[in-house]
């Protein structure tokens, strides 16, 4: 019953030697696992090919000796993927959190990225269209989108820097020289109202343009009863286009452009604290008091690619990009509508990205060869803002002076004159405001800027041992430079004479002499490190294949921008992971069964994790902490990570209608993050911790039964996610409740139909049709000091229709 692949009728190697030749012209085109084409009418749920780039050449993702995963156009259709943190689900060990699109936090076999501080990098790089996109900027919107690729493990060889936990690599579709295009709607509950429209229009026999926009829109889900929009609002309009120009026979260059003009409600605004507007995060109302809380982010980035073939074995292909983004994300801190709770930050960003790569591909009968070099600089602007008023920050004082969180100085003394205030404010040596101020908002501000260099060269091999033994090995030399600098200013409230005590950015800290507490603090540091890896591949069968491989990875030393301490401690050093992986994957039975599986061990060193911590003296107590620094603030914390696990992928083709997939993955690891005192202000860390993962698989379902009148797809797939323990986070708990650690259940379905000339779409859809409730462990800045705490949640059901029509 094992046999070849009837969809090629080719064995694995001369599939494999095809790929790249395609490869050489560096031209990506899609084939999806749900595909309409012209041989098989409607939809086909055969295993099929699906092309990737994984390894900077075009090949079968069957044929790719190590982990990829690719999610498909029309997986995104069937998902409602939008952008990335949509697809976590459907890739086993990655989980991206849906924190806001300018703070996307990306996990991959349990390494995770710092995703705040401007002065530090992502674990995992991700591109797009080729080029490399920073921190701020990875959760760009599926635009007319080929597929999505990850790739797990180190991908310090051929992706460079940044890649320790691996890649996500975005391919929008080319232009082709054909006339095509289509226009879709999607529209749901909470008014979702989504437009997108693409066309491709053949200019000459050698030019084509593609261009593409997609607007999004959905009201929040949580009424705001008190100051500003409503809970979780989206919205985003982006655009993409490109021009390809085949020049010659051996020689194309595309330019392209794309922009995003996004406004949305942040995510983690629903307060459950005694003093918001319900201690239940399902609610159908809270109260949030910032006025103009928001989330933008207004990008634009333009490439020019290059491709030319010397010969049949000789290609080169080069690229040059610029992306540039704004960003604001003002927050409500405490999720009340009590000005004495009162507590905002805005994260506001300014920057900028120049990133080249050049590189060779020569393939012939026994080797396939790439080589480059590529070079990036990075200008980072971020200003950070915390925000009170005197009734707020008289509750902070009032606590640390009395102990207790629910009474305040002013209750105490009303009628106080300001004489009182003004001799409390001497002896203490911090603004005690009169209750006269009431009212008045001042800020905090940290701003930090950075100039970055990336410098690259690398070259790979992969060599044909025999007919079915491959090996392939390469190394990749990577050097970074960095200057940061970090820079506060005075804060004063109305014309009170003694400035009030720093909440958060206290220039103390720097040990300078008082009167350069507010110059400019700046670093230098530089970095380099030769990245490599050693395949050993066997296909044992036609359509069969495993693998043995050993990889390394690296990421940056960076700063951290949020603390002044952080200029006096230093840089951070860099991530350097070690990675060993036996693989396997191949379809089976005749292109019934195909199944990608893998097992690893991974050895982190200095692993830069975010954790929301104090500033306090070591082995100071809880109280004494919530003393000394009254906020907790995201930090950069480091830790030595190992971590082994498995991962499976499985597609049964059961009948020649009815495809059914599933995923899980099992991991166990030991760290040993550094001392660090929580947000409840508890030291914790500085020993070993064991983890598992809990029970984490999604099952998939796709049905096409015949029907009279055109053609019908029935999706549906269920993600199920055990929560973590409490006991063992280093996280405090601040509340309990039915909807905290809970598992993850997430029912969703999608059916289509599509007409005969299959130009013309209709479908229905819902996520999470069992309307689940869980959230996330409530915390925020202000929790131990002022009670007041938020949480984020899973959103609750939602439905619509969608309507496409192609032409």
């Amino acid at each position: 019953m094992f046999g070849s692949n009837s969809g090629s009728g080719r064995p694995l190697s001369a599939r494999y030697l095809h790929s790249i030749a395609v490869a050489s012209a560096f031209a990506i085109t899609s084939g999806d696992v749900l595909s309409q084409d012209a041989k098989a009418k409607g939809y086909s749920l055969q295993l099929e090919e699906v092309l990737v780039t994984a390894q900077k050449r075009e090949e079968d993702t069957m044929t790719v000796p190590i982990t990829v995963n690719a999610f498909t156009a029309q997986d995104m259709l069937n998902t409602g993927a939008d952008n990335i943190q949509d697809i976590s689900d459907f890739m086993p060990g990655v989980e991206i959190d849906d924190g806001g699109a300018t703070q996307v936090g990306i996990r991959i076999r349990g390494v995770k990225s710092p995703n705040i501080s401007s002065g530090g990098d992502p674990s995992v790089a991700t591109f797009y269209d080729n080029a490399y996109m920073p921190r701020a900027a990875t959760s760009i919107p599926f635009t007319d989108i080929a597929r999505t690729e990850v790739l797990k493990g180190p991908q310090g060889t051929l992706f460079g820097r940044n890649a320790t936990a691996g890649v996500i690599n975005i391919v929008p579709n080319k232009p082709v020289q054909e006339f095509e295009g289509f226009i879709r709607t999607r529209v749901g509950n909470y008014n979702r109202f989504d437009v997108e429209g693409m066309v491709n229009q053949p200019i000459t026999d050698d030019i084509a343009v593609r261009a593409n926009i997609f607007s999004h829109q959905r009201d929040g889900i949580i009424e705001n009863v008190g100051i500003g929009d409503d809970l979780r609002d989206e919205g985003f309009i982006a655009g993409r286009m490109s021009v390809l120009w085949d020049i010659s026979p051996d020689t194309s260059i595309q330019l392209s452009g794309d922009y995003e003009d996004r406004s949305e409600d942040p995510q983690y605004s629903i307060g459950v604290s005694k003093y918001a507007y319900s201690t239940d995060p399902y609610n159908s109302k809270a109260a949030n008091d910032v006025a103009n809380r928001e989330e933008n982010r207004n990008m634009w980035g333009a490439s020019l690619q290059g491709d030319h073939a010397f010969n049949d074995e000789l290609s080169l292909f080069g690229i040059l990009s610029y992306r540039e983004w704004d960003t604001t994300n003002l927050q409500d801190e405490d999720g009340t509508a009590d000005i004495r709770r009162y507590l905002d930050s805005n994260n506001i960003e300014d920057s900028n990205i120049w990133y080249s790569e050049i590189r060779f591909n020569f393939v012939n009968d026994k080797f396939n060869a790439v080589g480059g070099l590529n070079y990036s600089t990075e200008d980072v602007k971020q200003r950070t803002n915390l925000g009170l008023y005197a009734d707020s920050y008289m509750q902070f004082v009032s606590e640390v002076i009395t102990g207790d969180q629910d009474g305040s100085l002013w209750d105490d003394n009303p009628d106080a004159p300001d004489s009182f205030w003004l001799g409390l404010s001497e002896v203490l040596g911090l603004a005690v405001l009169p209750p006269s101020y009431s009212g008045q908002y001042f800020v905090e501000t940290m701003d930090n800027t950075g100039d970055f260099e990336n410098f690259g060269i690398f070259g790979d091999v992969t060599y044909n041992l025999t007919d079915t033994w491959r090996v392939s090995g390469g190394l990749r030399y990577s050097a970074d430079q960095k200057t940061y600098s970090w820079q506060t200013y005075p804060v004063s409230v109305g014309d009170w004479p003694v400035a009030p005590a720093r909440i958060n950015y206290d220039p103390v800290a720097t040990g300078a002499d008082p009167a350069n507490y507010y110059d400019k603090f700046e670093d230098s540091h530089d970095w380099s490190k030769v990245t490599g890896r050693l395949v050993l591949d066997w296909q044992f069968m036609d359509t069969a294949m495993t693998y043995l491989s050993y990889a390394t990875g690296y990421k940056s030393g960076g700063y951290d921008g949020q603390d002044f301490s952080a200029y006096v401690a230093g840089p951070f050093e860099p991530e350097e992971m070690t990675s060993y992986e036996l693989g396997m994957k191949g379809d089976f039975f005749d292109d019934i069964l195909r199944v990608e599986t893998s097992i690893f061990y991974q050895d982190l060193n200095g692993q830069q994790q975010t954790e929301d911590t104090k500033s306090c003296t070591p082995g100071s107590t809880v109280e004494e902490c919530n003393i000394q620094d009254p906020t907790a603030a995201p930090s950069v914390i480091s830790q030595d990570l190992n971590i082994e696990g498995a991962e499976i992928m499985l597609q049964w083709r059961a009948l020649d209608n009815l495809l059914l997939s599933g995923l899980t993955t099992v991991r166990s690891s030991v760290k040993t993050p550094q001392r660090y005192f929580n947000s409840g202000g508890r030291e914790v860390g500085g020993t070993k911790e064991h983890d598992s993962t809990n029970t984490d698989y999604t099952l998939r379902l796709d049905w096409t039964p015949e029907i009279p009148v055109g053609y019908l797809l029935v999706h549906v797939d269920y993600v199920f996610v055990e929560s973590e323990d409490p006991s063992d986070t280093n996280s405090p708990i601040y509340t309990t409740g039915e909807w905290y650690f809970q598992d993850k259940e997430i029912l969703s379905a999608r059916i289509a139909w599509t007409n005969n000339e299959e130009n013309f779409e209709v479908a229905i859809w819902g996520k999470n049709l069992q309307d689940n409730e869980s959230a996330a462990n409530p915390g925020g800045f202000a929790a131990a000091n002022l009670g007041v705490y938020k949480t984020d949640i899973l959103d609750p059901l939602t439905y619509g229709i969608d309507v496409r029509y192609s032409f």
